[in-house]
């Protein structure tokens, strides 16, 4: 009779007593490994309860740094490990252990009974074990590290994020305080949604992305006009303490002329004719450039006034030159020329003489 050897024995069935190889090289410390763990946990979506049950699994292995030669299997009794696991109720731990092998941070390698027990050699020595094999949980020690590496630099992108739409949102109010100009209800609404989604800490890199898309649309006009336009907004002229009619005399009619545009334009106060001549012919959106800017839409044509006037101001078109257009033509006509004018901003080189032929045309 021929005695079988272990030279004998197929690599398929492998000698029973060699134990199951142990792939890797490493020399990792259990402790630094969990905390890995934990500082990934976002991105693998292990939980605490997870956690925990990992914990009680490292903790009864052999003490002292972990090698990859080594035996790497949790096969203590799941009623002996409660208590290391926060004192956890059984079937929780259980549940935990199966969730633990979808994430591939464990193998269940359980006997045919469901017992865990280790499998020793002639010397008494474990060579092998039924239980919570953790070694898949070492072999993934790069992914991990690369994980949250790749957190790190994710959170400091972040934070550069929120830094340059603060400084932005800020350089946006500070301009208007020393222009002393006054910000629209729907763009200080915008504003404050963005200032909002600076200050919430759940706020994540694509809403920071939509709020600076907000944020650029609103300076969009400004700088256009900046690089493009020939000629400048004019700053009103301050008008003369005296009339320049002859002495003894008043220009009643021009100076109240004057005095009734100023407010139509600047308080959006509305006459008789703005209320009986001027009608809406066109839904809202589809002034698209100045809905973008002013999505809420306007009640009152003192709204549609108001509008007019910042909106012109944006596009770069003179102030005296809006003011005067506001008195003789329909506001909804020079609502839709300003529109185009928007539209057409990075071609025109001189907005407010463009406005001008614009309104021109629709009038004839």
């Amino acid at each position: 009779m021929k005695h079988m050897t272990a030279a004998y024995i197929t690599p398929e069935t492998g000698d029973l007593l060699l134990g199951r190889p142990r792939p890797g090289s490493f020399v990792i410390d259990r402790w630094e490994m969990l905390q890995l763990v934990k500082d990934t946990s976002t991105q693998t979506g292990i939980g605490e309860r997870e956690i925990a049950i990992l914990a009680a699994h490292l903790s009864v292995l052999t003490p002292g740094p972990i090698r990859a030669d080594q035996l790497l299997v949790s096969y203590a009794q799941v009623s002996g490990m409660l208590n290391r696991a926060n004192c956890m109720d059984e079937r929780r731990f259980r549940r935990g252990e199966a969730q633990l092998e979808k994430l591939g941070f464990i193998y269940r390698n359980l006997s045919g009974n469901g017992r865990r027990f280790p499998v020793r050699d002639a010397s008494g020595r474990a060579i092998d074990a039924y239980g919570i094999d953790l070694r898949p949980l070492f072999l993934r020690h790069q992914e991990l590290c690369d994980l949250r590496e790749q957190a790190k630099q994710d959170r400091c992108r972040t934070a550069a994020l929120r830094s340059r739409i603060s400084a932005r949102l800020s350089a946006i109010k500070r301009q208007a305080m020393e222009e002393k100009t006054y910000l629209a209800t729907d763009l200080a609404a915008v504003l404050n949604e963005i200032r909002n989604v600076l200050r919430r800490v759940s706020s994540k890199t694509t809403d920071l992305l939509r709020a600076e898309e907000k944020l650029l649309k609103i300076t969009t006009y400004r700088e256009a006009v900046q690089e493009d336009a020939i000629e400048p907004a004019a700053v009103p002229p301050s008008l003369p303490d005296k009339s320049t009619v002859d002495d003894g005399q008043s220009n009643r009619h021009s100076d109240s002329k004057r005095k009734e545009i100023y407010l139509l334009s600047r308080m959006g106060r509305t006459n008789e004719r703005c209320s009986t001549n001027h009608h809406r012919t066109k839904p809202w959106r589809a002034y698209t450039e100045v809905a973008s800017l002013y999505p809420v839409e306007p009640r009152t044509m003192t709204d549609i006034l108001k509008i007019i006037e910042e909106f012109s101001g944006f596009v770069g078109v003179r102030r005296l030159t809006v003011i005067e257009l506001i008195e003789t033509t329909d506001p909804m006509l020079l609502l839709e020329s300003l529109n185009q004018l928007a539209r057409n901003l990075t071609k025109v080189r001189n907005p407010t003489g463009y406005l001008l032929s614009r309104v021109r045309v629709t009038n004839v």
